[in-house]
């Protein structure tokens, strides 16, 4: 997914906290509570699993492209898809994996 600033600096939709909720411990290892991160948080957390999120800068306009894992059945995907309503390309707008690795190489340059 492509997301605007304001939007990567959002907390996630509630929809997706189920999957993306991020476990907090306290001192003993012990779960304390799980946190609804924004998505520049959810970046940083899944790191591991889904590698670092770009930065795409387009004029004066920034853009992170941020991979996730999310589902039809449980509203994960329509919730994503209400994050781009009123915006245009490319802001909040989901991308296949072809389509984001495209949008990368068209938006920089080698050096990088």
């Amino acid at each position: 997914m492509c997301l605007n600033t304001t939007t990567y600096n959002a907390s996630i939709p509630t929809e997706l906290f189920a999957t993306y909720g991020i476990p907090s411990y306290d001192e003993d290892g012990e779960l304390d509570e799980v946190l609804r991160p924004t998505f520049k948080e959810l970046g940083a957390h899944n790191l591991i699993k889904f590698g670092t999120v770009p930065e795409i800068t387009i004029g004066s306009d920034k853009y992170y492209i941020i991979e996730l894992e999310v589902s039809w059945k449980t509203g994960e995907t329509s919730a994503l898809i209400n994050l781009g309503n009123g915006e245009s390309y490319p802001s909040n707008s989901l991308m296949t994996a072809t389509e984001s690795n495209k949008f990368i190489s068209d938006n920089t340059t080698d050096t990088e």
